[in-house]
């Protein structure tokens, strides 16, 4: 197991979009998670397309990568906590 990066997956009730902005505003690094197989440029040449594997787009939709780094500051943790709370909130439909 490799802990290079910390996922976070958000239920189908959260607007993971919305999070991603919230945590924009507030200066908190982000980023989508890895994009399916099957929708990365090779794999689309060969014909697939969105809607082919509904369920891996689904979990691509409905998470994100948070910053984790091994000199992250107690107060550094705290804040990206906070924030992510918040935009949870913000994110609910």
């Amino acid at each position: 197991m490799s802990w290079f990066i910390y996922v976070v997956r958000f239920h189908a009730s959260v607007n993971r979009d919305m999070v991603m902005e919230y945590l924009i505003e507030h200066c908190v690094g982000r980023k989508p998670y890895f994009t399916p197989i099957h929708l990365q440029p090779f794999y689309r040449e060969l014909g697939f397309n969105e809607g082919d594997f509904r369920i891996a787009e689904s979990v691509a939709k409905t998470t994100l990568v948070l910053p984790f780094f091994s000199n992250m500051t107690e107060e550094q943790i705290d804040y990206v906590v906070k924030t992510l709370r918040e935009g949870i909130v913000k994110g609910k439909s």
